[in-house]
């Protein structure tokens, strides 16, 4: 992020894209005709072993974040994971519009693996545009977990939905931001002020 102040200024400024700061939006674009892997990796491998042994890794990624369950038959209420390697093979088939056939939960932990998770480090900013509103309350816990992890030392700014609580909690007020200890601060925006509000 560059970030400065100007001499005759003592606002600080921002200058957008950075190569600092990522953005996870709520409209995500996917190419067609096109390996999963590909555009995850964001670069054509062409080594078969390249790709068999990148695929296996962002499985892996994809997988801690519970991508791929299944219920095994004869067993209605029961759902286990995938196995890793199923997965990583999907990823290496080109596919007409592969990203269309998932969930909105799906999509997004793609994204969140594509822009964050699979790259050495986190971007010092992360801004992070509504991309859990299609996560059911268990996935937004995990992915929450999984960001502070690995982002211990980066900005996280999310535009979120507050419809995840701990257990017990009321729905008395909606525009109360629950910590679920991941959130430090609750920033509310309404009719162009900006208000800090405390977390529940």
């Amino acid at each position: 992020c560059d970030s400065r102040q100007d001499q005759d200024s003592s606002k600080p400024e921002i200058i957008m894209p950075s190569a600092d700061v990522s953005e996870i939006s709520q409209t995500f674009y996917w190419p067609l005709y096109t390996r999963p892997i590909d555009w995850i990796y964001q670069t054509h491998l062409s080594n078969e072993e390249d790709v068999k042994s990148v695929s296996l890794e962002v499985a892996r990624v994809l997988q801690d974040l519970d991508f791929r369950q299944i219920k095994p038959e004869g067993n209605e209420t029961k759902i286990v994971t995938m196995p890793t390697e199923v997965v990583a093979e999907e990823l290496t088939k080109k596919k007409e519009d592969w990203f269309s056939d998932l969930s909105g939960g799906q999509k997004s932990k793609v994204e969140l693996v594509r822009k964050v998770f699979i790259h050495d480090v986190c971007p010092s900013v992360l801004l992070i545009d509504e991309t859990m509103a299609p996560l059911d309350p268990a996935s937004k816990s995990l992915v929450m977990s999984k960001l502070k992890g690995f982002c211990k030392g980066s900005i996280i700014i999310v535009i979120y939905h507050t419809d995840v609580r701990g257990a017990g909690e009321e729905e008395e007020n909606d525009e109360c931001v629950p910590g679920n200890n991941f959130f430090d601060g609750n920033i509310h925006l309404e009719d162009r002020t900006i208000n800090m509000r405390a977390l529940c």
